[in-house]
């Protein structure tokens, strides 16, 4: 098993590339008002402030319009990974496509971040049985982690037969480390917590308590935010009633349930977490258990 300690991810987006609605329809995105730069820089001061280092998974898109930004998040100490370019779906592209979208982004990246990028996170969690292949190519590519694995199910994604805690995925020609979101299960029932809508809808002593129980199972909590969940005064009017809740509840108490997480435990970037990892391999293509 593996010390308690923890790890704060960003997924450094827009607000039109997480909503679903709007997702799908980027010739529409030009005419949204973007509002990433001065979220993620009050994302920026609020982490200064609790001393907190994080993992910003960056989109290519944003990165190619908004350098200056990337540059930012790099001089704060942040640890940059990669979400893609465009928000796409994994499920919904070919290995081929999605190795270019990949490819594209490092570029990118590559002018903006000294360090080596080593870590992936897919939108949408969208890695699970049916794209095991991408882990593939992020190995090809010389990534040593991803985190895009949700092992639990929802109406959008997830992967319930996957690990519940961080462990090595055997690819064609190395083992990845997975991060996994965060679960914990209950009754024999699993529940996903600290990220996300999750950490807005529930109360902050319920989101701490799981971050406990993660700790006293010797599992680091793998806490993950987008810059638009702190941002109160956007609103979007043509949204469906399910995205006004997934998208827009509980953005005005987030804040102040990160103040507390921050101050009850420690967190850090995802490569801090990597020599902790001590786990079997897990074998491509098997069923994960």
């Amino acid at each position: 098993m593996m010390s308690a300690s923890n790890a704060f991810t960003v997924d450094l987006e827009d607000w039109y590339h997480g909503l679903t609605s709007t997702n799908r329809q980027p010739h529409l995105w030009p005419r949204l008002e973007s509002r990433v730069v001065a979220n993620t820089e009050h994302l920026l001061d609020f982490l200064a402030v609790h001393n907190v280092q994080a993992t910003f998974f960056v989109l290519g898109e944003v990165a190619e319009q908004y350098p200056d930004l990337i540059r930012r998040v790099v001089a704060a100490g942040h640890e940059i990974g990669v979400h893609g370019y465009a928000h796409e779906d994994i499920r919904r592209l070919t290995p081929e496509r999605f190795a270019a979208k990949l490819d594209r982004t490092l570029e990118v990246l590559a002018s903006l971040v000294s360090q080596p990028i080593i870590g992936h996170r897919a939108p949408y969690f969208s890695i699970e049985r049916s794209t095991l292949w991408a882990l593939d190519i992020l190995a090809e590519r010389g990534f040593v982690y991803d985190s895009s694995v949700f092992p639990t199910r929802n109406m959008l994604y997830g992967y319930p037969d996957a690990p519940r805690w961080p462990h090595r995925v055997q690819t064609r020609i190395c083992t990845l480390v997975e991060f996994p979101a965060s679960t914990v299960q209950v009754a024999g029932l699993t529940f996903p917590v600290v990220g996300g809508f999750y950490a807005r809808a529930m109360p902050g002593r319920l989101t701490r308590w799981a971050v406990r129980r993660l700790n006293s199972e010797g599992v680091p909590a793998i806490a993950y935010v987008h810059p638009w969940e702190l941002d109160t005064g956007q609103r979007y009017s043509r949204v469906t009633p399910r995205e006004q809740v997934t998208h827009y509840h509980g953005r005005h108490g987030l804040q102040a349930k990160l103040h507390q997480l921050f101050q009850d435990f420690e967190f850090g970037p995802l490569y801090d977490l990597l020599d902790l990892v001590d786990a079997p391999v897990h074998c491509m293509g098997c069923s994960i258990s």
